[in-house]
């Protein structure tokens, strides 16, 4: 059992896994990974479907969906693909769910069933998470590429988080994953 910044209960993980340059980006500031392997994005299925779900950003969704035709979310074999949006006109695609706030996702997914809540950004929802004090944990990959400028894992907002490290490994093509318990 978690609880929120308002007090409200909850039985759901969440997970927070992002692949990142070595200086904190998850992508140029145009929104562009094209500086990640493919490995990442085969890992980052697999995990979705451990996990049965997938919850981004507006502006992730569209960035992934526009500028890839293949290998981009519509193609991740998982039965809940969440949208969070503040956006009120937004309308979700066929295969997804728009939420308004984290705690409408963990919520949806709860009452689906997903105890795990897959959260893969962008970084304004990721600090948007870590506002309400809902992440559990939080998963790196770094890769071996620095881009001088991008977007951040975390946008810039009003929160501080610890953890304890959890695990390390090495993966393919000199990446490193490490997975971080968030310290409650």
């Amino acid at each position: 059992m978690v609880r929120d910044s308002s007090g409200i209960i909850s039985s759901v993980k969440v997970i927070l896994d992002m692949v990142i340059s070595p200086n904190g980006f998850i992508a140029r500031e145009n929104g562009d990974e094209d500086w990640l392997p493919h490995e990442d994005w085969d890992d980052f299925v697999a995990e979705a479907r451990l996990h049965n779900n997938i919850v981004m950003g507006r502006e992730t969704y569209q960035q992934v969906t526009e500028k890839y035709e293949h290998d981009n979310f519509d193609d991740v074999p998982v039965d809940h693909k969440l949208i969070v949006t503040r956006s009120t006109t937004f309308q979700a695609p066929t295969g997804y769910v728009v939420v308004h706030s984290p705690k409408e996702a963990t919520h949806y997914l709860e009452t689906a069933g997903v105890q795990t809540p897959f959260l893969i950004g962008g970084g304004v929802l990721n600090a948007a998470f870590a506002k309400e004090n809902l992440l559990d944990q939080i998963q790196l990959t770094v890769t071996p590429y620095i881009i001088g400028k991008g977007r951040p894992l975390l946008a810039f907002d009003d929160f501080e988080i610890g953890m304890t490290l959890l695990e390390v490994t090495q993966q393919s093509l000199g990446r490193v994953r490490m997975t971080y318990k968030v310290n409650k």
